[in-house]
Protein backbone atom coordinates (compact mmCIF):
# COMPACT_ATOMS: atom_id res chain seq x y z
CA UNK A 1 0.00 0.00 0.00
CA UNK A 2 1.41 3.00 -1.40
CA UNK A 3 2.41 6.19 2.10
CA UNK A 4 -0.93 7.81 1.07
CA UNK A 5 -2.91 5.34 0.75
CA UNK A 6 -1.94 4.10 4.22
CA UNK A 7 -2.23 7.70 5.63
CA UNK A 8 -5.95 7.86 4.29
CA UNK A 9 -6.49 4.28 5.53
CA UNK A 10 -5.04 5.14 9.45
CA UNK A 11 -6.93 8.34 8.75
CA UNK A 12 -10.34 6.64 8.23
CA UNK A 13 -9.75 3.67 10.77
CA UNK A 14 -9.42 6.24 13.94
CA UNK A 15 -12.41 8.52 12.63
CA UNK A 16 -14.53 5.06 12.18
CA UNK A 17 -13.64 3.78 15.39
CA UNK A 18 -14.52 7.19 17.19
CA UNK A 19 -17.73 7.18 15.51
CA UNK A 20 -18.67 3.38 16.24
CA UNK A 21 -18.16 4.45 19.83
CA UNK A 22 -20.75 6.63 19.91
CA UNK A 23 -23.55 3.92 19.75
CA UNK A 24 -24.72 0.97 22.25
CA UNK A 25 -22.60 -1.80 22.36
CA UNK A 26 -20.52 -2.66 25.28
CA UNK A 27 -16.43 -2.22 23.41
CA UNK A 28 -15.67 -1.48 20.11
CA UNK A 29 -12.52 -3.51 18.79
CA UNK A 30 -9.93 -2.91 16.11
CA UNK A 31 -9.30 -5.98 13.93
CA UNK A 32 -10.00 -9.43 16.04
CA UNK A 33 -11.92 -9.28 19.04
CA UNK A 34 -11.21 -11.59 21.48
CA UNK A 35 -14.44 -13.59 23.77
CA UNK A 36 -16.34 -10.28 24.69
CA UNK A 37 -19.26 -9.23 26.30
CA UNK A 38 -22.22 -9.21 23.65
CA UNK A 39 -23.06 -6.49 22.22
CA UNK A 40 -19.84 -5.61 20.80
CA UNK A 41 -18.38 -4.01 17.11
CA UNK A 42 -15.48 -5.23 15.62
CA UNK A 43 -14.06 -2.75 12.83
CA UNK A 44 -12.77 -5.63 9.84
CA UNK A 45 -10.76 -5.29 6.59
CA UNK A 46 -10.14 -2.19 4.91
CA UNK A 47 -9.66 -2.06 1.42
CA UNK A 48 -8.35 1.09 -0.04
CA UNK A 49 -8.14 1.83 -4.14
CA UNK A 50 -6.85 4.56 -5.70
CA UNK A 51 -9.35 7.61 -6.89
CA UNK A 52 -7.22 11.09 -7.26
CA UNK A 53 -6.71 12.63 -10.55
CA UNK A 54 -3.53 13.95 -11.98
CA UNK A 55 -4.39 17.41 -9.77
CA UNK A 56 -5.95 15.60 -6.79
CA UNK A 57 -4.72 12.73 -4.20
CA UNK A 58 -7.78 10.56 -3.83
CA UNK A 59 -8.74 7.29 -2.26
CA UNK A 60 -11.91 5.06 -2.04
CA UNK A 61 -12.08 2.66 0.87
CA UNK A 62 -14.32 -0.06 1.69
CA UNK A 63 -14.96 -0.51 5.68
CA UNK A 64 -16.16 -3.47 6.95
CA UNK A 65 -18.09 -3.84 11.00
CA UNK A 66 -19.42 -6.30 12.20
CA UNK A 67 -21.75 -5.96 14.90
CA UNK A 68 -22.02 -9.76 17.11
CA UNK A 69 -24.94 -10.06 19.10
CA UNK A 70 -26.56 -13.20 21.10
CA UNK A 71 -30.49 -13.31 22.32
CA UNK A 72 -33.76 -15.53 20.87
CA UNK A 73 -34.17 -12.62 17.54
CA UNK A 74 -31.52 -10.86 15.73
CA UNK A 75 -33.40 -7.64 16.27
CA UNK A 76 -30.94 -5.67 18.99
CA UNK A 77 -27.79 -6.33 16.14
CA UNK A 78 -29.99 -5.21 13.29
CA UNK A 79 -30.68 -2.12 15.39
CA UNK A 80 -27.25 -1.42 16.52
CA UNK A 81 -26.06 -2.29 12.68
CA UNK A 82 -28.15 0.51 11.85
CA UNK A 83 -27.22 2.72 14.09
CA UNK A 84 -23.47 1.85 13.06
CA UNK A 85 -24.08 2.32 9.31
CA UNK A 86 -25.67 5.69 10.27
CA UNK A 87 -22.68 6.86 12.56
CA UNK A 88 -20.22 5.90 9.60
CA UNK A 89 -22.45 7.51 6.96
CA UNK A 90 -21.83 10.69 9.55
CA UNK A 91 -18.54 10.67 9.36
CA UNK A 92 -16.77 14.56 10.21
CA UNK A 93 -16.12 16.13 6.27
CA UNK A 94 -12.36 16.95 7.91
CA UNK A 95 -10.18 13.76 8.85
CA UNK A 96 -6.50 14.71 9.37
CA UNK A 97 -4.60 15.65 6.07
CA UNK A 98 -7.81 13.98 4.19
CA UNK A 99 -11.06 15.73 2.95
CA UNK A 100 -14.41 13.07 3.42
CA UNK A 101 -16.05 13.59 -0.16
CA UNK A 102 -18.42 11.18 0.31
CA UNK A 103 -20.28 7.99 2.27
CA UNK A 104 -22.59 5.73 0.65
CA UNK A 105 -24.05 2.44 2.20
CA UNK A 106 -22.93 -1.37 0.52
CA UNK A 107 -24.30 -3.90 2.72
CA UNK A 108 -26.61 -4.08 5.93
CA UNK A 109 -26.74 -7.60 6.76
CA UNK A 110 -28.10 -9.97 9.23
CA UNK A 111 -26.80 -13.50 9.63
CA UNK A 112 -27.32 -15.88 12.17
CA UNK A 113 -23.90 -18.10 12.75
CA UNK A 114 -25.98 -20.35 15.73
CA UNK A 115 -28.84 -20.62 17.66
CA UNK A 116 -29.14 -17.40 19.51
CA UNK A 117 -25.57 -16.02 18.03
CA UNK A 118 -26.22 -13.03 15.43
CA UNK A 119 -23.51 -11.38 13.70
CA UNK A 120 -25.03 -7.79 11.50
CA UNK A 121 -22.69 -6.74 8.80
CA UNK A 122 -22.33 -3.16 7.54
CA UNK A 123 -20.51 -2.05 4.75
CA UNK A 124 -19.88 1.41 3.42
CA UNK A 125 -17.53 3.60 0.71
CA UNK A 126 -16.05 6.37 1.71
CA UNK A 127 -14.31 8.83 -0.78
CA UNK A 128 -11.61 10.61 0.63
CA UNK A 129 -8.94 13.69 -1.20
CA UNK A 130 -6.08 15.00 0.62
CA UNK A 131 -7.04 18.35 2.09
CA UNK A 132 -5.27 21.23 0.29
CA UNK A 133 -4.77 19.46 -3.31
Amino acid sequence: MSGAAEGASATLRAAALAALREIAVTRVFDGTAPRAAVPYALLRELAATDWGSKTHDGRELRLGVTIRDEGESGARAERLAAAAEAALLALPPLAGAWQVVSVAPVRLALVAEAPARWAALVDVRVRMLRAGD
